[in-house]
């Protein structure tokens, strides 16, 4: 008994030690205690366990072209690398596939279900025997007699019964229609999803883009303000030297040009994280370098824009957003339909047909059975009533996100039409304005260094040239964000076979 006792001890230990190698990756354990998996007190930080590895970035594929890295790149080829490697495009595509797949699934009910049943059943039996035959009047005792003795007979047995049955809805008042509408409205608004998100792509990469080269035109500037700070302090050292100037002259030059210095310092870190934003747009590590191609010296603003209500009807039929609130509308009021659906009565059909054999012997040419049912919903707690409730609710406020989306359409329209005209006059103003703060730093230098004006002229001519490039370069990545806004706003930023017309037929 004891012996016994130790092999049963000696086999749950090495089950023990089986699970416990393969039934870890499963979460047997974890099942058991998922605290395990959790930070162990509120001041404590998790850490995975042994053997866990944590997906990285590195686990993700990015697609490059030969020549990134080496060559200036477009703001063409920029947006075609992120539209190959941004993760939100490959998260609205996936999402866009499952849809598909759902509305696939809901188009299953118009097929007739076919099922294959079969069985093997392969079976031993015995039954006792009589031992000789029973011919005197005590029958009874000579059958106890004869079943206490050793002489069994043993039968095997096969059963096979291979079966097919057919099932098929015949009559459900439109609950299969409301299914597939809803999910092919819903198929729509993902797929419809997924090409706005195209379009916010295009926008931000373009949008990035220019700020990135705005942060660069910022720095440039202040290279350019730290050359005039420097021109300026020689002045005033030239003047002080000659006992021209006070040391007060020299101290204020001095502070300017160590006030340029910093701003120049400050301003490489500002490209620096433009850059990284870039980079982020494109699906790229910020750590790879690449060039990009500069900002146009000459630009042409002057802008021939349509009326505000003629690019509000063109992004109604082009934004991406706005006719997928309209699908999600058309979704919501199908299964609205389906709700209603619910409460009629689903006649449903079956067909079973199969043979059976017995000890591989046929026994019989085939059964069948034909079988019509019908169901009807009587009472089921009110549940069909408020599931009616919660569709059309979820249809008002389907209805209520459209009009909030269209609203939102119209203001975007608006108020980018309104920027690129804005972002034009202050184009050619800032122009003006370099070209007369250019010519005011050198008269004032050169009146200065002359003795007809104080270093405190100077000064301001130079700070007025400083603000002056500042502000043109601003009013460059204002002009061509404003243009790259108003196109998003429009639905303009796609290709031939990206936008969409609404989709065709109305929904309740």
């Amino acid at each position: 008994m004891r012996d016994a006792r130790k092999r049963g001890r000696k086999i749950l230990g090495a089950s023990a030690v089986l699970l416990a190698a393969g039934g870890c990756s499963t979460g047997m354990f974890s099942a058991a205690n998922p605290n395990t998996l959790a930070p162990p007190t509120p001041y404590a930080t998790w850490s995975p366990m042994k053997g866990t590895r944590l997906v990285s970035s590195k686990d993700c594929q990015t697609l490059l072209p030969d020549t990134f890295g080496a060559n200036e790149l477009s703001l063409a080829e920029l947006i075609d690398i992120a539209l190959q490697n941004n993760p939100t495009t490959k998260q609205t595509w996936a999402q866009a596939r499952s849809a598909a797949g759902v509305y696939g699934q809901s188009l299953s009910d118009y097929y007739p279900n076919v099922q294959f049943d079969g069985s093997y059943i392969r079976s031993r039996g015995s039954t006792p025997g009589l031992q000789g035959s029973s011919t005197s009047a005590n029958t009874t005792s000579q059958s106890i007699a004869a079943f206490s003795g050793t002489n069994f007979s043993v039968a095997y047995q096969t059963n096979v019964s291979p079966d097919v049955l057919i099932t098929y809805t015949l009559l459900d008042f439109g609950v299969r229609k409301s299914i597939a509408e809803a999910a092919r409205q819903a198929l729509y608004y993902a797929d419809l999803t997924h090409n706005q998100q195209i379009q916010t792509i295009l926008q931000l990469v373009m949008n990035d883009y220019y700020y990135y080269l705005y942060q660069a035109a910022i720095k440039e500037s202040y290279v350019a303000n730290l050359e005039n700070a420097a021109a300026s302090l020689d002045a005033a050292n030239q003047r002080f030297a000659l006992g021209l100037a006070a040391l007060g002259d020299v101290a204020q030059a001095r502070t300017q040009y160590l006030q340029s210095k910093i701003n120049l310092s400050n301003q490489g870190q500002s490209v620096e994280n433009s850059f990284a934003q870039l980079a982020v747009d494109l699906g790229v590590p910020a750590n790879i370098p690449f060039k990009v191609q500069p900002m146009p010296e000459q630009v042409n603003a002057e802008p021939i824009l349509a009326s505000v209500d003629a690019l509000v009807e063109i992004a109604q039929t082009q934004r991406q957003d706005f006719l997928a609130s309209q699908a999600n509308v058309c979704s919501k009021a199908a299964a609205l339909n389906y709700a209603k659906s619910q409460v009629y009565p689903i006649i449903n059909g079956a067909f079973d047909i199969g043979r059976t054999w017995y000890s591989w012997t046929l026994n019989d040419k085939y059964h069948f059975a034909l079988e019509l049912s019908l169901t009807c919903p009587l009472f089921a707690g009110f549940y069909y009533q408020n599931g009616i409730r919660k569709a059309r609710g979820d249809l008002e406020a389907a209805r209520a996100q459209m009009l909030q989306t269209e609203l939102g359409v119209i203001q975007s329209v608006t108020t980018s039409h309104m920027s690129v005209k804005t972002a034009a006059d202050n184009l050619k103003f800032s122009e003006e304005y370099l070209k007369a703060a250019e010519l005011e730093f050198d008269i004032e230098l050169k009146s200065y260094k002359a003795g007809t004006v104080t270093i405190l002229n100077v000064l301001s001519a130079q700070s007025s040239l400083a603000d002056a490039r500042s502000k043109k370069a601003g009013a460059q990545f204002q002009w061509f964000s404003s243009l790259a806004a108003l196109a998003y706003a429009t639905g303009s930023l796609c290709f031939d076979n990206l936008c969409l017309e609404p989709v065709e037929g109305e929904c309740d």
